[in-house]
C-alpha cells in the first residue's frame, strides 16, 4: 500500500511539473478580439557581464554578451512572452506550423520562442564544430537551479544538421548545450495558439480571441543572478510572471502595459 502511495504521488508530481492541460477545443471565431500587450522595464537598467566562451574560442570568441535581459532604448523588454491562461476554446491550431532553432555562431536562435504542444521543433546546427541542444521542461516559477524533466537530449556534430522533434510536454523548457555551457535559450509550451514574445519595443499581439474575459499573463526568464553551477553558467532567481485580468470585447483591441522593475 506504501509503494502504490508513493508510485502515485511520483506521478501527480511529474504532472505537476509540466502543468496540467486544459482540454482545449478549437471552434469558428467569429467576431474575435485581439490583445496589444507591451512590457517595459522600470527604473535604471542593470549592466551584465559577457559571459564567458570556455570552448572553440576560436570559431565562438572569447565571450558572449548575456541577453537574460535585453531593452530598448524607450524601455521595451524584449523576449518577455504573453499568454493567455487556461483557455478552454478559440482559433484552430496550426498542427504543421515548424518552430525552427539555430545553434548560430554558438548563440541559441531565438534566445526565446513559443509553440504549442503537438506540433514540431526543427532544431538545426549551423556552425561548423559540435553542438548539443538538452532541453528540459518544467513549472515556470521554478528557479534556474531546480532540475527539470529532460524532454530531449542529442548531439549535433555536423554543420547545417537538421533534427526535427515533435513537442509532447507543456511548461517552460530551458535549452542549454552540453559542450558550451555559454549557450543558453527558453521556450513556453502552451496547448493552445493564444500567446506571443515580445519584440525590441517589447510589444506581443495576440489575435482571434473569442470575446470574453481572461487571464492574461507576461513571463520573463529573471535577469537577478543567484550564483553558478558546476559549469560555471550563471544561475537566476525564479521567472517573474506578472498577470492581469482583461475583458476582450468582440471585434475590439485591448491595450495592456507591463512593467518589469
Amino acid at each position: 500500500m506504501k509503494m502504490f502511495f508513493k508510485m502515485a504521488l511520483s506521478v501527480f508530481f511529474v504532472v505537476g511539473l509540466i502543468g496540467f492541460g486544459y482540454a482545449y477545443d478549437e471552434i469558428d471565431v467569429k467576431d474575435g478580439g485581439q490583445i496589444i500587450g507591451h512590457v517595459k522595464f522600470v527604473g535604471s537598467v542593470p549592466k551584465f557581464a559577457p559571459i564567458k566562451v570556455n570552448k572553440n574560442e576560436d570559431y565562438c570568441g572569447n565571450e558572449k554578451p548575456s541577453e537574460v535581459l535585453t531593452v530598448g532604448k524607450d524601455g521595451g523588454v524584449r523576449f518577455a512572452v504573453g499568454y493567455l491562461e487556461n483557455v478552454e476554446k478559440g482559433k484552430a491550431i496550426t498542427r504543421n506550423k515548424q518552430t525552427d532553432l539555430d545553434q548560430k555562431k554558438c548563440v541559441f536562435t531565438p534566445h526565446v520562442f513559443t509553440m504549442v504542444k503537438g506540433t514540431d521543433l526543427a532544431t538545426t546546427n549551423s556552425d561548423p564544430i559540435l553542438h548539443n541542444a538538452n532541453m528540459e521542461v518544467k513549472e515556470p516559477t521554478d528557479g534556474d537551479d531546480k532540475i527539470g524533466i529532460q524532454m530531449f537530449n542529442f548531439g549535433q556534430p555536423k554543420q547545417n544538421q537538421v533534427y526535427v522533434k515533435k513537442v509532447r510536454k507543456i511548461g517552460q523548457v530551458k535549452l542549454t548545450c552540453d559542450s558550451h555551457t555559454h549557450m543558453r535559450s527558453f521556450a513556453m509550451v502552451f496547448d493552445h495558439p493564444y500567446h506571443a514574445v515580445t519584440d525590441e519595443t517589447g510589444a506581443f499581439t495576440i489575435d482571434n480571441i473569442p470575446s470574453g474575459k481572461y487571464t492574461l499573463k507576461v513571463w520573463h526568464e529573471s535577469w537577478k543572478m543567484t550564483g553558478q553551477d558546476k559549469d560555471g553558467r550563471p544561475l537566476y532567481d525564479k521567472p517573474v510572471i506578472l498577470s492581469k485580468e482583461v475583458d476582450v470585447p468582440a471585434k475590439g483591441i485591448v491595450h495592456i502595459n507591463f512593467d518589469l522593475k
